[in-house]
């Protein structure tokens, strides 16, 4: 009877006792599932195969650049890797090539896209996210983010050790930049054109100024190094830079065509040594970023660097390291570019792409277009097998410098 009574007089408690039950069973249901989920805090790297988050994707040809490292990747750079491109070539026909990628709010990522057999174990590093993807059967992998890679490891540099041996014997000199002291190889060619009985070219990409990140505004006596990394500006990749900066013309002039009201500057055509040309750019010497005495190589002295070759192609004869051969001395580099806007707007974008692949310079000159509105600098694209020197690609681009010695 007593038990009975305490049980009838006490209705509260026994809610209460119900209640403390369903409470506690709740908290351990969400603890459990909180265990459980280890990316509550922050998201994984996203993988190219997971097409599930909405996005304004690119749709173009698919190329790729190749990071030199094999499983291992540096992960000290701070700007972004995908991959994409746009140049016209000198015949007046415009080409690009831009992964599939998509925008999130993790930045530009690969977008479960193809990659050709030609990149086949080959990497794309976005360094700003530290989102490394591998080539693997055609597809691009997530391999790694920089959470789970030390910042100790390194990639797997190159062999520099040939490249100023040349098969041919050529002779190399020093030019000592005063500026800097940076000491440069140099060659030096008989052409025997015109007036001209011999050319000095630099035998290796100007490495002038003070290493900056992608991403960042240049200014007088700044450099891009591939991947933010200067083992390429220290080893004969040299810098890149914009096209103002390689022409010492303002800022403003990447953006708007020379002569405009933004880019009031003009060349000096008469330094062109031949009459018959000062009208034109082919010969111009236009010391831009170079040192004193010294011009950035024209578009005709890019076609003197063949003469004797007995061959057009390319990277075959002009580069042992990375390329066929230095048959020509002219010890040249794949050394890739910097993209800093989207191919085809002029959202912001930080890219390093095309190392081993491609050798970029600058020319003096704009690529003419009825289309880019003076926005394309003239450049000269060295591949294995060709080199073009009438293609254009965006001005706010870095790409590399070579100097010739006035004469």
């Amino acid at each position: 009877m007593k038990i009975f009574t305490n049980v009838i007089a006490s209705p509260v408690r026994a809610k209460q006792s119900i209640f403390g039950l369903l409470v506690f069973a709740l908290v351990f249901a969400c603890i459990f599932i909180a265990c459980g989920d280890e990316s509550g805090s922050s998201a994984p790297a996203p993988d190219p195969a997971d097409g599930s988050s909405s996005s304004v994707a690119l749709s173009s040809r698919s190329s790729s650049s190749v990071k030199p490292g094999d499983d291992s990747q540096k992960s000290s750079s701070s700007s972004g890797k995908t991959n994409g491109s746009s140049s016209s070539n000198g015949e007046g026909n415009s080409s690009s090539s831009v992964d599939n990628t998509r925008s999130s709010s993790s930045g530009y990522v690969l977008r479960d896209s193809l990659c050709s057999s030609d990149y086949e174990g080959g990497t794309k590093y976005i360094s700003q996210y530290g989102i490394t993807y591998r080539c693997i059967n055609g597809h691009w992998v997530l391999q790694s983010s920089s959470s789970t890679v030390s910042s100790s490891s390194s990639s797997k540099y190159y062999d520099m050790s040939r490249l100023f041996v040349s098969e041919n014997d050529y002779s190399y000199g020093e030019f000592t930049d005063p500026r800097d002291g940076q000491v440069y190889k140099t060659i030096r060619y008989e052409v025997g054109y015109k007036m001209i009985d011999s050319l000095t070219f630099f035998a290796q990409n100007l490495n002038y100024g003070k290493m900056i990140p992608g991403g960042t505004q240049m200014t007088d006596s700044t450099k891009f190094c591939y991947d933010d990394d200067p083992w390429y500006c220290e080893n004969g990749f040299g810098g890149l830079y914009t096209w103002a900066t390689v022409m010492n013309f303002p800022a403003a002039c990447d953006s708007f065509a020379i002569g405009s009201a933004k880019c009031p500057v003009e060349y000096d055509l008469m330094s062109n040594p031949f009459p018959e040309y000062q009208d034109r750019l082919s010969f111009v010497m236009h010391q831009g970023i170079c040192p004193d005495g010294w011009h950035v190589m024209n578009r005709e002295e890019w076609a003197m660097v063949l003469i004797g070759s007995g061959s057009r192609d390319g990277a075959s004869y002009l580069g042992a390291v990375l390329w066929g051969s230095n048959q020509r001395g002219f010890s040249l580099l794949p050394a890739g570019k910097l993209l800093s806007q989207m191919p085809y707007s002029s959202e912001s974008l930080v890219m390093y792409e095309e190392l081993e692949k491609y050798a970029y310079h600058w020319l003096p000159g704009e690529y003419e277009s009825d289309e880019n509105d003076g926005i394309l600098g003239l450049v000269a694209i060295v591949a294995r097998d060709y080199l073009t020197r009438g293609a254009g690609q965006k001005k706010v681009y870095g790409l590399s410098v070579r100097c010739v010695q006035d004469y």
